[in-house]
């Protein structure tokens, strides 16, 4: 699909990120010295620095001939329109370029942690899916459940459990009460998608039971119907592989970004 450029601040997000604003005197544009391409726009060389940026960005080969005039035909729009932004003044708006510098630096940061996070090895990944097929278990529970506020409410739920109302019965009865904090049908899950004390709950009863005790969670106090149970078969660590690298790399970059907020010194 093709580039568009649908606002002038954001056209220019790609030209001032180029060059970190050393020079607060500085008019360019184009904050980027260098080789010139063969690329003009409105008389003015652009660098073939800018021009391998905005081709690595959508993932093309500069040195096709084809995917490099893909590259100039994009960037000379994206161009146009940043310097009709600069002549009506958008530079000059304060707010604009707060804007402006608030996406250098966040797009700084950014490669920051991308690059200096520790890579995802291969060992990484199978140990993270070991790990998530161990949390998981190799079953799903169907699961109603009542969770109240308090563990006297709990209590008042089992008394009328026990005395032969039907659990959907409880459910219709309690759902929108106060103190009630959810009373439904939670459908098939695992494991892992429970908090740990009710999912150790779930695997000690048969189908057709409920928790005979209140379950105490970080959510309040579950009373807890095991509808059914079947086996569950987890996807394949191929299946997931990619996924998991996502979420590795995520969580690792948010670590270093926490790590390096820690040892700087900063005071309001």
């Amino acid at each position: 699909m093709k580039f568009r450029v649908v606002a002038a601040a954001a056209a220019l997000v790609l030209l001032v990120a180029c060059k970190p604003a050393a020079q607060s005197n500085d008019q360019r544009l184009i904050q980027l010295d260098g080789t010139a391409s063969n690329l003009k726009v409105n008389g003015q060389a652009v660098p073939e620095a800018l021009v391998q940026a905005y081709a690595r960005k959508r993932g093309w080969e500069v040195r096709d001939p084809g995917q490099r005039e893909q590259a100039y035909d994009q960037l000379a729009e994206l161009l146009a329109v940043a310097m009709a932004a600069k002549d009506q003044g958008l530079l000059e708006d304060e707010a604009v370029r707060a804007d402006l510098e608030l996406e250098r630096l966040n797009r700084l940061s950014g490669l920051m942690v991308e690059r200096g996070a520790a890579p995802v090895t291969e060992a990484d990944l199978r140990a993270a899916y070991d790990k998530e097929l161990a949390t998981t278990g190799t079953e799903e529970y169907q699961v109603a459940h009542v969770l109240l506020d308090s563990a006297e409410r709990a209590q008042q739920v089992l008394v009328a459990l026990n005395a032969g109302t039907p659990f959907d019965d409880v459910i219709a009865v309690q759902a929108g009460q106060a103190g009630v904090r959810d009373a439904k049908d939670l459908g098939w899950v695992r494991r892992n998608q429970l908090p740990q004390a009710l999912a150790d709950v779930l695997a000690q009863l048969a189908p057709g039971a409920w928790s005979p005790q209140p379950v105490a969670t970080e959510f309040g106090f579950h009373v807890a119907l095991l509808r059914a149970k079947r086996p569950f078969s987890p996807p394949s660590y191929e299946q997931v592989r990619e996924a998991i690298r996502a979420t590795l790399t995520r969580e690792r970059a948010m670590e270093l970004a926490k790590s390096i907020k820690e040892k700087a010194k900063i005071e309001h």
